[in-house]
């Protein structure tokens, strides 16, 4: 019965990512860029978000994980509250800091799943539009670092267009 209830939530979850639209000609959030674990384009303009920061505009980023056996998976998304474009020789890419949240575990009741928070811990991820991923956990009581890790994790990157935005582009002045 559990596993029947994660998957349909998983479809409800994924059926709802498949209608959004990668066009920043609509205002609010929009989904203007999605890549693999690698950085590779799925769909979307890299440009897109790159033209969000340079504009001030809010972020966020959805990513997720699934165990090996496919019984899992998690979704998380969060609005980026610290945004670094980062250029090097021809490549530009955008990385996404997440304001530390408490860490969280999952738990069971006997019907249903959820979500437990872990007091004195706290989570930290910088995430880019190439893949790479920074994770640290900060133990808050001690003030010290339980663990970090640097790894890959595909991602879809949204914008908060405010409205008539491609009409005020055209008028920046820099």
């Amino acid at each position: 019965m559990n596993k029947i209830l994660l998957f349909l939530i998983i479809g409800l979850l994924a059926s709802c990512a498949v209608k959004q639209t990668i066009d920043s000609a609509n205002h609010g959030w929009t989904l203007v860029y999605k890549h693999d674990e690698q950085g590779n384009n799925l769909g979307g303009s890299k440009d897109k978000v790159i033209e969000a920061v340079r504009n001030g505009l809010s972020i966020k980023v959805g990513y997720g994980m699934g165990s090996k056996d496919g019984e899992r998976s998690i979704e998380h998304t969060a609005e980026a509250q610290f945004l670094t474009v980062l250029s090097i020789k021809d490549t530009v890419e955008v990385f996404a800091q997440i304001s530390p949240i408490m860490r969280q575990g999952r738990f069971r009741l006997k019907d249903t799943v959820g979500i437990k928070l872990v007091p004195g811990y706290k989570w930290l991820t910088a995430i880019g539009t190439n893949g790479m991923c920074s994770n640290v956990m900060v133990n808050t009581f001690a003030d010290t670092i339980q663990g970090s890790n640097e790894n890959r994790r595909a991602a879809n990157w949204f914008v908060d267009y405010p409205p008539n935005f491609a009409d005020r582009v055209k008028t920046l002045k820099l």
